[in-house]
């Protein structure tokens, strides 16, 4: 239980800095070749979380804004949906999503977060981006 809180504490303070640093984040199409577990944060949860809600995705409002897809966040010992929203793309990271793993024993919540590309990824993102202006 302890352990629990403390994880749960953890989790909503490096979400918090993320939020209030970066706005929230971009999406990852394939999270298995982006990061690597021990890179992210893990949270262990009794149970599966519920079936994804439908959500309808807008036109993009402005430049270099990306999708980020509703997920099941794990709260307090519950399950919270996060609705879908568009964020500020960051150059040079990429943002991994949050998802659910069984390994066999328990679920696993991989928190969402912002990854640092390698090198030659950034400058390729950097150069495209920069030949759009």
């Amino acid at each position: 239980m302890l352990n629990e809180r403390a994880m749960n504490f953890t989790r909503t303070i490096v979400l918090s800095l993320s939020l209030f640093t970066v706005g929230c984040a971009a999406v990852s199409a394939d999270t298995s070749k982006t990061s690597s577990p021990s890179q992210s944060l893990v949270v262990e949860v009794p149970n599966a979380p519920p079936a994804a809600k439908m959500e309808t995705k807008t036109a993009c409002p402005a430049p270099g804004q990306i999708w980020v897809a509703g997920y099941w966040d794990y709260i307090d010992g519950h399950h919270v949906w996060r609705d879908g929203r568009w964020v500020q793309g960051k150059v040079g990271y990429e943002y991994v999503r949050a998802r659910y793993d069984f390994d066999g024993k328990t679920w696993q919540f991989h928190v969402p977060h912002w990854h640092k590309r390698a090198a030659a990824a950034s400058t390729e993102v950097a150069q495209a981006q920069s030949q759009k202006q």
